[in-house]
């Protein structure tokens, strides 16, 4: 699990897998120890909600309140996931967000029914707005991902 001290504001922490634990629980201890609400965005159908409330339980956190500030959004394809971070962006500017993670993002952008040429560039076009949105927002950020490399590349602006 990813520890809540090694998490800074405005950088990301990437972590190499394909399930939720280290972004699920980073969610509940962020919401939990401070006030302000979590995105989550699930590419993988992996994020337990139980697995949260046992979380809370663990750190002594009222679980209804943590959870009802963790949104959970679960992304099929690569465009419902550039639809969930528009989407994300928006809530930025309408609530107090304070926490954002997401689940297997890269290999929604690996469809065999996608274009390879438009599915690089819609991939790092994406990582390029979570790191934006990251940095601008002040977040705090984890991302479990098998491609780490992908996100510690730099990207032109």
């Amino acid at each position: 699990m990813v520890s809540i001290e090694r998490l800074e504001k405005g950088k990301i922490e990437v972590i190499k897998g394909k399930r939720h634990k280290p972004v699920s629980s980073s969610a509940v201890n962020i919401v939990g120890a401070n006030d302000g609400h979590a995105i989550i965005m699930d590419g993988s159908s992996t994020i337990n909600p139980y697995f949260m409330v046992r979380e809370c339980k663990k750190k002594g956190y009222d679980e209804k309140k943590v959870l009802k500030k963790i949104m959970i959004s679960r992304a099929f394809t690569a465009y419902q996931f550039i639809n969930m971070l528009e989407k994300a962006e928006r809530l930025l500017g309408s609530k107090y967000i304070i926490f954002l993670g997401a689940v297997t993002i890269t290999s929604l952008f690996e469809d065999e029914e996608m274009d390879e040429v438009e599915s690089r560039w819609m991939r790092t076009r994406t990582i390029k707005k979570i790191k934006h949105l990251v940095k601008e927002k002040n977040l705090y950020c984890v991302i479990v991902d098998p491609e780490i490399k992908i996100f510690q590349r730099r990207h032109r602006e």
